[in-house]
């Protein structure tokens, strides 16, 4: 367990904006130093800015660094200079993602294949690269995920496969790491206030709507304070948002009809209204 995160060094891909820029916020309040990623240097230095007015003391250090997840030789490359310019990250947290929303036949192959080149290969090149540093000294990963990565959900055969990828990936790779005192948490929030919604909004259709509001909405600072918990007590799957937890917890404890019946009613509904 991570009790403290005062002088811990703190990597998080997706950084600029969203739930990652909020966790570095939240982490920076607490002590720890900051180190964050992104392709858009406008949006890096903008984050840049609000950290360092989060932090506690002026010692500690904010950093960027402009890279694309989806790119492995860039992620090796930029991931090596990082840690010979701040060192070995004692956290890593990778937010770098994309939403999408439509029904499969609208989903092009190209389409299919960014959401899972940036969501699922962009967090496993970034664990890759830095994985055999941090198992000189132990340390903390973090895999943000999706509720849609637990439950199915009408409207994300992309994006929810991405997600339930890196849900089993992270609980494959929590039993290869532990032996090196490196603990695994998969944060799986339902829908929350980011521009990674609005932009699904652009193509979703009224039932997945209908659906995806069953478990709630959260605000990106919710989703921080909920990731920082799961590494100060080393949780594995995090699941954010009352309305969130009844949904998942249906799913597991339930034969598995229990949250078909109510997705499917409640898109039924939806379809009808349209």
């Amino acid at each position: 367990m991570m009790k403290k995160f005062r002088d811990k060094l703190v990597f998080i891909t997706g950084g600029s904006s969203g739930i990652g820029l909020e966790t570095a916020k939240l982490l920076a309040a607490q002590g720890a130093h900051i180190a964050i990623f992104s392709r858009s240097a406008e949006r890096l230095k903008r984050a840049k800015d609000e950290i360092e007015r989060s932090r506690r003391s002026d010692q500690q250090r904010v950093t960027t660094m402009q890279v694309d997840v989806a790119d492995n030789k860039q992620v090796k490359r930029k991931m090596a200079a990082a840690v010979k310019k701040f060192g070995v990250p004692d956290i890593l947290i990778t937010s770098a993602g994309v939403g999408h929303s439509d029904s499969f036949e609208n989903i092009d192959y190209e389409t299919f294949d960014r959401i899972m080149q940036i969501n699922v290969y962009g967090t496993r090149n970034t664990i890759a690269a830095l994985l055999p540093a941090m198992k000189k000294w132990g340390g903390h990963i973090v895999i943000l995920a999706s509720e849609a990565g637990l439950i199915g959900i009408i409207g994300y055969t992309a994006y929810g496969t991405s997600k339930f990828a890196l849900v089993g990936f992270g609980e494959c790779l929590r039993g290869e790491v532990k032996r090196h005192r490196i603990g695994v948490t998969v944060i799986c929030p339902p829908e929350v206030e980011t521009p990674l919604v609005d932009d699904e909004a652009k193509t979703m259709q009224p039932e997945a709507k209908a659906v995806k509001l069953l478990a709630g909405v959260l605000k990106p600072e919710t989703v921080a304070r909920s990731i920082v918990r799961g590494i100060r007590w080393n949780r594995f799957i995090v699941v954010p948002g009352l309305r969130a937890k009844f949904m998942y917890h249906a799913k597991r404890y339930s034969p598995g009809w229990m949250p078909r019946l109510i997705t499917d009613i409640t898109a039924g509904i939806a379809a009808k209204k349209r």
